[in-house]
């Protein structure tokens, strides 16, 4: 086991951040300090996942653990070509865990099973930005496209380490490119070599090349276009479109097209580590959404299909699907799913910072084998309160609660799911 940096790394990249802004302030002028922040935040969530079918080899998955994410971005140095630097340190406690109930994904599990008491890393990178509207960015990233988006769910961010460049020279326009080299996961298992790093020939999920962007036509109408290459697994390309229709008075209808086209790139005896199939990446998968706001009610209906020779393939990041949702994505072979959803936020009623949500996902046609249901279903619920003032001003607390039925042969079986959290956040600069 790779042995995990301990808790003197927060300090160093607290040193590293002060000594960089010492350094730039002399050298560079008042720019690299001028623009810069700083964050403290602190997680801590418990996370009990029960597998009512023991279909996963275990009854449940239960953990608690807390984590903080020390994140510095500087500003730019003054000039046509203005450079900077970012540190992001990261570290990870396990508050409670053991064999047997591993797996929530709050925490890494090494070969042999086990859970370590503490993770951490440091991530770095440095920018260049040229003229003020193009940005060169190496070291770790914190994207948000439709390829590659990083994932806030656990315990830490989730992110990835390689080079890009985004452009918004052009009015509306945004462009973007970039090649990412590797992923730090949200529990950590990037420093492991636990079960979820690559399939069972190590072909590397990791390596991902992209380019897109995206073009606001007004204020209510956006596009997408998005190609991009994971090396020896698939080529995907992503269309998608968005318009807010305001009809006044509160009241306006948001519609989203997502489509991703995705055929297979892997090696012909490539086989799937999760089946133990031939590798299989050909698909194509679309959702469309609708979502009806009337002041601080949120109604949504959406529909998503799959297509294509196998189910949508991707590892550990979001997909721009109205149907991924807490468990299930619904991404398996031909796929058809439905969703019904209902959003409140109690301001409307007196009680600012509280939020409700309830959503119910069907889905059926499902290419199974023989003897193996080709429907489930999945229930969601969440409940979010920021404290608006007082002593504890900030807190976020959230719980989310999950039920879903489906065979016990698909992705996990039955499941009940409860994940609670607190979080918080100091800003430092």
């Amino acid at each position: 086991m790779k042995n995990a940096v301990k808790w003197s790394s927060v300090a160093l990249a607290v040193a590293m951040a002060n000594g960089l802004i010492a350094t730039q302030a002399v050298a560079q002028g008042e720019g690299f300090v001028e623009g810069a922040s700083a964050t403290l935040s602190n997680r801590t969530g418990y996370f009990n996942r029960d597998f009512r079918n023991n279909a996963a080899g275990q009854s449940k998955a239960e953990e608690t653990a807390t984590g903080f994410v020390l994140d510095f971005r500087s500003g730019y140095t003054q000039g046509n070509i203005g450079l900077g630097a970012d540190v992001m340190a990261l570290a990870g406690i396990k508050l409670d865990s053991g064999r047997g109930r591993a797996g929530t994904g709050l925490l890494p599990i090494d070969n042999d099973g086990s859970v370590p008491d503490e993770y951490s890393e440091i991530r770095g990178a440095v920018k260049a930005n040229i003229a003020g509207d193009t940005v060169l960015r190496y070291g770790f990233h914190m994207l948000e496209n439709p390829i590659l988006n990083y994932e806030d769910s656990r315990l830490l961010p989730s992110h990835y380490f390689g080079y890009s460049i985004t452009n918004t020279s052009i009015d509306g326009l945004m462009l973007e490119a970039g090649r990412m080299t590797d992923r730090g996961d949200m529990d950590g298992s990037s420093q492991f070599d636990g079960p979820y790093r690559h399939s069972s020939l190590n072909i590397d999920h990791d390596k991902v090349t992209y380019l897109g962007g995206t073009y606001a036509f007004t204020d209510n109408l956006s596009a997408s276009l998005y190609t991009s290459k994971s090396e020896d697994l698939w080529k995907r390309h992503y269309a998608g479109l968005t318009h807010v229709w305001d009809f006044g008075n509160g009241l306006d209808l948001t519609t989203d097209l997502s489509h991703y086209q995705t055929s297979d790139d892997s090696p012909a005896a490539a086989v799937n580590a999760d089946t133990g199939l031939p590798a299989d990446y050909d698909n194509k998968a679309t959702s469309l959404a609708f979502t009806l706001g009337a002041g601080f009610h949120d109604f949504t209906v959406a529909y998503q299909r799959m297509g294509g020779d196998a189910g949508f393939a991707y590892d550990d990041y979001s997909i721009y699907l109205a149907n991924s949702v807490q468990v299930v994505d619904f991404n398996a072979k031909d796929e058809r799913s439905w969703q019904a959803r209902y959003d409140y936020d109690l301001e409307g009623v007196g009680i600012p910072g509280l939020t409700f949500m309830t959503r119910y996902i069907k889905g059926n046609n499902i290419d199974a084998p023989a003897g193996v249901s080709d429907s489930r279903w999945e229930r969601d619920t969440e409940i979010r309160y920021t404290l608006q003032s007082g002593f504890f001003q900030g807190i976020d607390l959230v719980w989310r609660n999950a039920t879903v039925r489906q065979d016990s042969l698909l992705d996990g079986g039955d499941i009940d799911e409860n994940r609670l959290y607190a979080s918080y956040t100091w800003n430092l600069l």
